[in-house]
């Protein structure tokens, strides 16, 4: 690349490395800050932007396969041509989290708060063919996957609250478990950064990575069968003390019936449902029916009457959200579409309180979450 080529590159990258940083920011506290995320299945949620002297090298390669001048990279297209700018990783502890992270991922993308422009793609992840507790068939093959993540290329959705400028930029979203970011981690240190740029290491030094990446695979699998075995001891135990002494641990799909999937929390009953749509006066969405599934689960509240979900729901509770909601906020709950479900969440959580609680702790609660909230709202 020319020296003018490649400073007006930098330029217009420097130029715009602030805003990059800004909408990684933003994703970031999205999920951290969103009350209906699989917070128990996340470990860490990171970003990085891509760092001057790798852009260059990677428009270099790019610009070097082109077939004509049109398919260049140039300082005016680079971040529409070059798709992983901005690096979101979230890092789950088990294999089943991902799943859970998978699934509320798909509800941002259906209430076009994200957008997939494409994947997710598995080529990357763990391919143990085998579940966790079963034994491996003599003939299995263990096939080599390399860099291990589920990738994603997303952007930001119409009802998301962040400016329009923003909305138009592709952002890279990988999701791992701890155990393939370690073997990252250390690969891309000690081996992937030398093979980038062309220095060659010994091949037994290549095989000792592919053996640690196979290592790492059957770690993963032993580790979320541990944890599916701590969740069926303890539910048993509970179940032996309620006078029963029986419980399936496993699925068809070798999933954990009492830790199942976060779409898998949707069994909604009936006078739940209607009460929701009749306090609230249209449907809640899945992922927020989520989030309060959840939240009744651990109550115990979930098999409840229609009368008691109505009394939860009562009027006069609703009056009190409603004023201390204008008090903090300056606005109605309820009529902007892009943040009626987070209203929905606090509206549900103050109701919980109350009912738990008592009035005046549940007051201080819903004010103190809606000045955290004002405080942390996106600007």
């Amino acid at each position: 690349m020319k020296k003018q080529q490649r400073d007006k590159l930098l330029i217009s990258f420097f130029k715009k490395k602030e805003i990059y940083k800004k909408l990684a920011e933003y994703i970031v506290r999205l999920i951290s800050d969103d009350p209906s995320a699989p917070k128990e299945s996340i470990h860490t949620i990171l970003y990085r932007i891509k760092g001057e002297s790798r852009l260059i090298e990677k428009i270099e390669q790019k610009n070097a396969g082109s077939e004509s001048d049109k398919d260049l990279v140039t300082h005016k297209n680079f971040d529409e041509r070059i798709a992983d700018l901005i690096g979101i990783r979230i890092i789950c502890l088990r294999l089943s989290d991902i799943v859970k992270v998978e699934a509320y991922l798909k509800f941002l993308v259906e209430e076009k708060i994200l957008q997939f422009i494409q994947g997710p793609d598995y080529k990357r992840s763990f391919v143990l063919p085998i579940d966790p507790g079963k034994a491996a068939p003599q003939d299995i093959s263990f096939q080599y996957s390399g860099y291990s993540s589920i990738h994603y290329q997303i952007r930001l959705g119409d009802n998301s609250d962040a400016g329009d400028a923003f909305k138009k930029i592709q952002i890279e979203l990988q999701l791992r478990t701890i155990l393939e970011e370690a073997w990252g981690e250390i690969d891309h240190k000690y081996r992937y950064r030398y093979s980038r740029i062309g220095e060659p290491l010994p091949e037994h030094i290549h095989s000792g990575f592919y053996n640690l990446s196979a290592y790492l695979q059957a770690a993963a699998m032993q580790a979320e069968q541990l944890c599916r075995e701590v969740e069926a001891y303890r539910a048993s135990r509970r179940l032996t003390s309620n006078g029963k002494n029986r419980l399936s641990i496993s699925s068809e799909h070798g999933v954990d019936e009492k830790t199942n999937g976060f779409a898998d929390q949707l069994t909604v009953p009936p006078a739940l449902k209607t009460v929701l749509e009749e306090t609230f006066g249209f449907k809640v969405t899945d992922r927020t029916l989520a989030y309060i599934m959840r939240r009744l689960n651990k109550l115990g509240y979930t098999q409840r009457s229609k009368r008691f979900f109505q009394t939860m729901f009562k009027k006069s509770r609703l009056n009190d959200f409603q004023t201390i909601f204008q008090e903090v906020l300056n606005r109605d709950p309820f009529k902007d579409t892009k943040t009626i479900n987070i209203d929905i969440i606090n509206a549900v959580n103050f109701a919980l309180f109350d009912e738990i609680e008592g009035s005046m702790v549940a007051k201080e609660g819903l004010r103190s979450t809606l000045k955290w909230r004002k405080d942390r709202s996106w600007r």
